[in-house]
């Protein structure tokens, strides 16, 4: 044979079965997320995330440090631009003097000549001169006479001071004469920097080079920085000094920076996923076995409710079968009844007697009929129901027990209840279970209250007693059918009060009274708002 289950979409079964639902709650999202073992690679995707951040903003450091050293070596080339500018002022200042003294035909001082590399005077009449030596620079001057006088040094001499700059390996300057391409070293060496022509050309102070780049210039293999000023020295023209700077501490700082932060961030980041992967572990087999407890446990409560609503089907249809029987012999009793009302005569006492069997054997007509059709999956007839008639009746059909069993009954009513919609016996007959049930656990000289009370929108009828009361785990049980407490008890009173009061779209709540005893509260919409529902 085969079955076929349909389960709810959304219910608990259908999320612990793993089927799909389309408004998943935030527990059922956190099971899947764990069930489907997103954890670990999202905290360990956390701490790359976390690791790329912290080597941007210390990338974004570096280069502030490059940044800041290019700013200095710019400092340090304004300075010896400076310097370079007033030796060549004393240079032109000195050929002036050595024109004048060849023109009183006196010679030049011998400081001046042992000074500079040459000197060279050239007639008036001879307008073509040979070019200065290599890595040499020659500044003319015209004396009185006509002649020329032109001194000779050498251009490494006018950055002779950069000296006390330059770092073995670090720093080097380097000055460019004007018309030249290369660069010159203190050394008077001559190199080739496409980085700092360019500077140059652009009119840009500052300039990065690379690791090969600064190779040719006698650096390290490692990223440098430079200053570059260009002057303009009038008749001479432009000079371009520049001081290079090697970034190879700066690189090495970061490189240190850069190891500890993986470090501090990756080997805890490790730890943590290390850990996380094991508690992810423990966690797949707690939901695993809550998942299973939780299965087991809903197949226990469906096992329960079917075994409750089998219970309910037999003891309706066996109220069926009941009230079936009771039809009968309860017509023979009216009918009865009415033979002799008609040949007792004018005896009031048995009149009277047979007036409350009538009544009474339709009452229990009404309360068999109510129940039929509450059977057979009728609703209850919605009439005009006075509260004060429910209560009436009720107190009618209990008097007798409460006298027999000694027990007070104090009732007290609003003056004006709202009207009720229902079937008024079987409103009797729930609040009649509810006095006898709280008779019952009263004892003898005891006292039993019932209080109506009424609201905009409900009726409320209390009933307490001060018997035993009852027990903070019985209270989900008690109006389930067949369950009972007492010795003889069957089990139905309860569980017919909540049923007529549910149908009546009520509620009925049971809760220990203060100082021993029971509270039974049932709350009733009023007939206009019952029309509505």
């Amino acid at each position: 044979m085969v079955r076929s289950v349909l389960f709810e979409e959304g219910s608990p079964i259908s999320m612990l079965l793993g089927l799909p639902s389309p408004r998943p709650t935030l527990a059922s999202k956190a099971a899947r997320f764990l069930r489907r073992g997103w954890m670990v690679p999202s905290v360990a995707l956390a701490f790359v995330a976390i690791a790329a951040i912290a080597l941007h903003d210390e990338q974004r450091d570096h280069e502030a440090a490059l940044e800041a050293l290019a700013r200095q070596q710019q400092m340090f080339a304004l300075v010896l631009s400076d310097e370079l500018v007033a030796r060549l002022s004393a240079v032109q200042r000195d050929a002036h003097v050595v024109a004048d003294d060849l023109a009183a035909a006196h010679d030049p001082p011998a400081s001046l000549r042992q000074a500079y590399q040459s000197i060279e005077v050239t007639p008036a009449a001879q307008r073509l001169r040979e070019p200065p030596p290599a890595q040499s620079l020659r500044v003319e001057a015209p004396s009185s006479d006509g002649r020329t006088v032109a001194l000779t040094v050498p251009v490494a001499w006018l950055i002779r001071s950069s000296s006390r700059i330059e770092r073995g390996g670090d720093v080097v300057v380097l000055v460019r004469p004007p018309g030249d391409t290369r660069w010159q070293t203190v050394s008077s060496a001559q190199r080739i920097s496409e980085p700092l022509t360019q500077a140059v050309a652009t009119g840009s102070e500052t300039a990065r080079l690379e690791p090969h780049e600064a190779v040719a210039l006698g650096l390290p293999e490692r990223r440098a920085v430079a200053g570059v000023i260009t002057t303009d020295t009038g008749r001479l023209g432009p000079f371009s000094v520049a001081v290079v700077a090697s970034a190879s501490h700066e690189r090495e700082r970061w490189y240190r920076t850069r190891s500890r932060l993986l470090a501090g961030v990756l080997v805890p980041g490790g730890l943590i996923v290390a850990f996380a992967a094991v508690a992810l572990r423990r966690q797949r087999r707690e939901l695993e076995l809550e998942k299973k407890l939780a299965l087991a446990a809903l197949i226990r409560a469906s096992d329960e409710r079917l075994a409750r609503a089998s219970r309910a089907a037999t003891t309706g249809t066996l109220a069926m079968g009941i009230a079936h029987e009771i039809s009968t012999p309860l017509g023979v009793i009216v009918g009865r009844a009415e033979q002799l009302e008609a040949r007792v005569g004018t005896d009031p006492k048995a009149v009277r007697a047979l007036h409350a069997i009538s009544e009474q054997a339709g009452r229990i007509s009404e309360v068999v009929r109510g129940f039929l059709d509450l059977a057979r999956g009728g609703a209850p007839s919605l009439r005009p129901v006075d509260p004060e008639d429910v209560v009436r009746g009720a107190l009618r059909l209990v008097e007798h027990r409460f006298l027999t069993a000694s027990v007070l009954l104090v009732a007290d009513m609003d003056g004006c209840l709202p009207v009720l919609s229902g079937e008024l016996r079987l409103l009797e007959h729930a609040l009649v279970n509810l006095l006898l049930n709280a008779c019952e656990a009263s004892v003898s000289g005891a006292r039993v209250s019932l209080s109506v009370r009424g609201t905009p929108t409900t009726v409320d009828f209390l009933v307490e007693d001060r018997g035993s009361g009852i027990r903070a785990e019985n209270i989900a049980r008690a109006t389930e059918p067949f369950f009972t407490t007492k010795p003889e008890g069957a089990g139905l009173g309860l569980a017919i009060a909540h049923e007529i009061v549910s149908i009546h779209r009520g509620t009925l709540s049971l809760e220990p009274r203060d100082g021993g005893g029971t509270r039974a509260y049932v709350r009733l919409p009023r007939g206009g708002d019952h029309a509505d529902a």
